[in-house]
């Protein structure tokens, strides 16, 4: 038995449409980004894993749009295994600068208060 007749398609049941939107846009957006990347191909340190890498995402870019994913897959589960870890790294940004947001406007609002008298 070939590899090809071992993998499985996994059907995404229990994610919402909004969720696997959310999974789509990331993937199309990292394989644009790795795909432009291609050219520069002669200066990449494993260029063999580049191209695996933009493989894995057109793969999954194809099975997301069928609501399935094929397994195993194990350089498209690393490829978005490292999406996930930068969406984690920006959100973390994100959510300490909505803190301080949150910390400016309140402490501006209560000034507002005690300048209004109540």
């Amino acid at each position: 038995m070939s590899r090809r007749e071992r993998d499985t398609r996994v059907h995404l049941e229990g994610m919402s449409e909004a969720q696997l939107e959310i999974v789509r846009d990331a993937v199309f957006g990292a394989l644009v980004g790795k795909a432009g990347d291609l050219r520069l191909l002669n200066q990449s340190p494993d260029p063999k894993r580049a191209i695996r890498e933009v493989a894995a995402l057109g793969r999954l870019a194809f099975w997301l749009e069928h609501g399935e994913v094929v397994v195993p897959d194990r350089t498209a589960r690393e490829v978005m295994a490292r999406i996930v870890e930068d969406v984690e790294e920006m959100d973390a940004d994100l959510l300490e600068r909505y803190e301080e947001a949150v910390a400016e406007h309140d402490a501006l609002r209560a000034v507002v208060a005690y300048l209004s008298g109540s």
